[in-house]
């Protein structure tokens, strides 16, 4: 919120250190642009004499997210890390590693720092070292970030802490419940699959069989068939509906409607 009586207020930014397991965040990476919603990044040097400011602006998404807002939340953004923070001059930057911390990459004096806006995420890498590119600024929208993780979540577990772990890495929620399956009891650890995709829904089944000594008597086609494919086939099956005469059609629609009928395992870890 702005302070009426202060207006450099407006410009504040508190940055926090990063943690090692952040590093992702301030380093291009294309495959995971669209699901993290990067805006793009602003490369920073300044200058043989380490007093100057250069920048270059690479856009990111094909510079979809560039918007007039986000434009001003990046100005505002660099004019006050110009200002009073770490992008000053070489030597600011320095003292603001050394007593900050955040150093991302081991042994190699590479430092990150994030700032969060209510639509934004800025990650500021820091390198402040002579002759190279001493600052790369990654911009997140955070709005898109939410509505990609939506789209892209394979899994959701919970437990009974109250913690909560979403996952868009199938590997990683398959290794998760495999792992703490057995120790369901005292941690409360439940699983929710939100994926279609058929062959990591039936490997899911795979594990809790497994644990109850059991062997999965489906196959992944039995699995093929998402919510929006059954939509379908109830339009389909609707006899309000105008249909085909073709006699192959007719048939291959009458054999998924059987599909249907079918009772899936899916069911939740409360059942063990």
């Amino acid at each position: 919120m702005k302070d009426r009586n202060n207006p450099a207020a407006e410009y504040s930014v508190a940055l926090k250190p990063a943690s090692q397991e952040e590093a992702g965040l301030f380093y291009s990476d294309e495959k995971q642009d669209e699901v993290l919603g990067t805006v793009g990044h602003l490369r920073i040097d300044f200058g043989s004499g380490g007093k100057s400011f250069w920048s270059t602006w690479w856009p990111h998404n094909a510079d979809q997210l560039n918007t007039p807002e986000f434009k001003r939340e990046l100005q505002h953004t660099v004019d006050t890390l110009r200002r009073d923070g770490p992008l000053q001059s070489l030597t600011a930057m320095s003292s603001y590693c050394w007593k900050h911390g955040g150093e991302i990459s081991k042994n190699d004096h590479v430092y990150g720092y994030i700032a969060e806006t209510e639509h934004y995420r800025f990650c500021l890498r820091c390198t402040p070292r002579p002759g190279e590119y001493q600052g790369y600024l990654y911009c997140y929208d955070l709005r898109q970030q939410r509505m990609q993780l939506q789209d892209h979540l394979v899994g959701r577990v919970t437990y009974a802490s109250g913690e909560v772990q979403e996952f868009t890495d199938s590997q990683e929620y398959l290794r998760t419940i495999r792992e703490e399956l057995p120790y369901r009891n005292t941690t409360g650890f439940r699983h929710e699959t939100l994926t279609d995709d058929p062959q990591i829904r039936k490997m899911v089944d795979d594990i809790l069989l497994d644990f109850a000594g059991e062997e999965n008597p489906r196959r992944t086609c039995n699995y093929g068939l998402t919510e929006k494919g059954k939509r379908q086939l109830q339009a389909a099956a609707d006899l309000d509906r105008p249909h085909t005469d073709d006699p192959v059609i007719t048939a291959a629609v009458e054999t998924l409607r059987h599909e249907l009928d079918k009772p899936e395992i899916g069911f939740k870890m409360g059942g063990l």
